[in-house]
């Protein structure tokens, strides 16, 4: 057990070494090709600066530095430094090397690569810094590599050129192949400087503290991104419940789009709140912190009142008195840019900031104004004014630092910010619920007018919607209260030309029907006079013979009188609840001594199925069936009708099958139609009567039909 985890612990051990090599691999061959690039770029500058400098125009420099903060240019000629680009790097000493070859220096804050390169009568040092290397590593200054380099901080930068290659290092060259520096795993460091002078730092004692300030807003921050989430992911539900944007109803589709710009309008809101709060807070301090500068301005200039310069003063000793009743740092430099004293000297001895002053007040001809600096990753303002003595002359600079102003707007911001978030989710809230109220509200007539049309009916007296507003549902609801109106009419008029084309129909067909018997019955009559007046012998055998014709004729008027009399009453079917099973079965049992003598076979039960039909007129749908049937297979031997009850899910089934010859193809359209018949003493109105009796009862009546038989199905609501 113990080798195995042993086994186990030594496998894991080597893959998470290789990865950590692939890891520096990757981040040394990155580091590689951007520190390159640079180098190019770094040359091409130094060549465009050194034409620059062939005519001395020193004072254009800045329109090619100022937009390269990743590359940093130090002039220098006989007298010392003349021109430097950035003031962040603590190159206060620095040291010639060849020409035209980058090396590897380590700076008081920063790990960089250096190439000197010849101008005429002057020097210009390039430097690319790569790594922050500060003394003093917290939360506030982090000694990370420069973001142009994208390497992880797991990283450390060494130079071992003896070990290049030794303990996973990686070695970084020069486009020649020239050893540079090393990447190699980071190691903790601890503080090698004592903190305590540098806390005494009125301006940058938020970078030396390690205290971080919490937001009272956070509570509030994460409620309203709760919202927010709560809210997509309501959306989202929507969308995948109404299967896409289009299907969704219009009711929620305006909610959502009203939720949305509302959400987009409060947020946008919002954050130019927070921007104009910050911008407010910026100026209003650059403006306070220009004006402090301007009364230590006073106070020195009355100290140093008859000095022509600064040298051999004991500078820092006045600054460290002057501070405490401004509270504030103060730096003071020499007409060359350098610092002469500091209210806090330990701050540049120990490399934080450079003792060069900021090249944009130096090198421009307005000094009075409030500038952005930085210590690594972080800015602060600092304000520039002149320093004159009595008559007037620039003996020097003044550099009032304040790095507290970020400090200060996130303490503006925490109270603006808590007291700004409660309404904003109160009004958001508010504003939701009204979002899906007024589109209820704007929907519900459209909603109206669906269950309107959805309820619309041909043939009976449709309702208008009442809406009195004159807006675009308005005029909607006034169309289609015109269509209804219109739609009665026509429905109207259809039913009425409807009704006398059927009793044209009707006519034509009572009067076909009639007239056919009264032609035979005519010429008897006839016949029997012309026997009478001439009393020829056959009267009496003529005149039995007529009679009992003429009887039948009548017989015949009669039936279908009484057959066009039950179609015009079948309007009056009165559903109820029937035992369907005990009416078939009374039918079954009546026609199964039929004159054909053919066998009448029933599948289900006797009694007890309940279903929705007319009482009185549900077994002549039945006759009408099984006599249709008997007559399909009338006169064929070995003729069979099968009827069965069947119970479904919602309804009832009953089937009539024969086994006759089947319906031909091209009358099968016509079996229902009231003045249709294939028989020669037929009305043709049995199977219209039927339908219309099951139809008036919420059924349906359908036939199947095939060369071996035909299948009446009829099927009824349960009871």
């Amino acid at each position: 057990m113990k080798k195995h985890a042993f086994l186990y612990g030594f496998s894991l051990f080597f893959a998470l070494f290789l990865v950590a090599c692939n890891d520096l691999e990757h981040s040394a061959a990155r580091l590689q090709c951007e520190l390159r690039q640079q180098e190019d770029r770094a040359v091409v500058l130094s060549e465009q600066l050194a034409q620059m400098l062939d005519g001395n125009s020193i004072d254009s420099l800045r329109l090619i530095t100022s937009n390269e903060p990743n590359i940093l240019f130090y002039i220098y000629n006989r007298q010392g430094m003349v021109y430097w680009s950035d003031n962040w790097l603590a190159a206060s000493h620095i040291y010639f090397s060849r020409y035209d070859t980058w090396e590897y220096c380590e700076f008081q804050n920063a790990h960089a690569i250096c190439r000197w390169s010849a101008a005429g009568l002057y020097k210009i040092l390039m430097v690319i810094p790569i790594k922050y290397n500060y003394s003093i590593s917290n939360d506030a200054l982090k000694n990370t590599f420069l973001p142009a380099f994208h390497v992880s901080d797991r990283w450390d930068i060494v130079y071992r050129p003896s070990e290049s290659e030794a303990d996973g290092y990686k070695t970084i060259t020069t486009t020649s192949g020239k050893y540079l520096f090393s990447l190699a795993p980071a190691k903790p460091t601890q503080p090698t400087i004592e903190q305590t002078p540098l806390a005494e730092s009125f301006s940058y004692r938020t970078v030396l503290s390690d205290n971080t300030s919490s937001l009272k807003w956070h509570t509030y921050l994460w409620l309203s991104i709760l919202l927010l989430l709560a809210f997509v992911i309501w959306g989202i539900i929507g969308l995948v419940r109404s299967h896409g944007w289009g299907n969704m109803q219009l009711s929620r589709k305006f909610a959502y789009c009203m939720v949305a710009v509302l959400l987009a309008s409060f947020t946008y809101v919002f954050l130019v709140s927070i921007r104009f709060t910050q911008s407010t807070y910026r100026k209003r301090q650059k403006t306070e912190l220009l004006q402090k500068a301007h009364y230590i301005q006073k106070n020195i200039q009355d100290i140093y009142y008859y000095r022509l310069s600064l040298s051999d003063i004991a500078v820092n000793i006045d600054l460290r008195d002057l501070c405490y009743p401004y509270e504030t740092d103060i730096n003071v430099y020499d007409l060359h840019g350098n610092l002469v004293g500091s209210s806090s000297p330990a701050i540049f001895d120990n490399g934080l900031l450079s003792t060069h002053m900021l090249p944009e007040p130096f090198f421009s001809e307005k000094v009075d104004t409030v500038y952005q600096e930085r210590i690594g990753d972080m800015d602060y303002l600092c304000a520039y004014v002149e320093l004159q003595n009595g008559s007037y002359v620039t003996i020097g600079y003044i550099a009032v630092p304040s790095y507290i102003s970020s400090d200060r707007i996130r303490a503006e911001l925490d109270d603006f910010l808590a007291r700004l978030f409660p309404y904003y989710i109160l009004m958001v809230i508010f504003s939701v619920v009204l979002a899906f109220a007024l589109s209820r509200s704007i929907t519900r007539p459209l909603n109206n007018l669906f269950d309107k049309l959805m309820d619309l009916k041909i043939g009976r007296r449709n309702a208008h919607l009442d809406y009195n507003k004159k807006d675009e549902v308005g005029r909607l609801v006034e169309k289609y209260n015109e269509m209804v109106d219109e739609l009665d009419e026509s429905a109207e008029r259809l039913a009425r030309s409807e009704r006398e084309g059927a009793w044209r129909t009707m006519a034509r067909q009572i009067a076909h029907e009639i007239n056919n018997p009264l032609t035979p019955m005519k010429l008897s009559i006839q016949q029997m006079q012309r026997l009478k007046k001439s009393n020829d012998p056959r009267f009496d055998a003529f005149f039995d013979h007529s009679t009992a014709m003429l009887t039948d004729q009548i017989d015949s008027l009669s039936r279908i009188a009484s057959s066009f009399s039950s179609f015009a009453k079948l309007p009056e079917v009165a559903p109820s609840q029937v035992d369907i099973a005990a009416k078939l079965y009374a039918v079954i049992t009546l026609f199964r001594n039929n004159s054909e003598h053919v066998p009448i076979r029933y599948v289900g039960a006797q009694q007890g199925v309940m279903g929705v039909a007319d009482a009185e007129q549900i077994g002549q749908v039945f006759n009408n069936l099984i006599k249709n049937a008997l007559q399909a297979i009338s006169g064929k031997k070995n003729g069979d009708i099968i009827v069965m009850l069947k119970e479904l899910s919602d309804c009832l089934e009953i089937s009539v099958s024969d086994n006759g010859s089947g319906i031909d193809e091209t009358i099968r359209d016509k079996v229902f139609m009231p003045n249709f018949t294939t028989k020669s003493n037929g009305t043709g109105l049995g199977l219209a009567i039927s339908k219309n009796i099951i139809e008036s009862c919420g059924g349906t009546l359908s036939f199947t039909t095939a060369s071996n038989g035909t299948t009446f199905f009829v099927r009824i609501l349960k009871g």
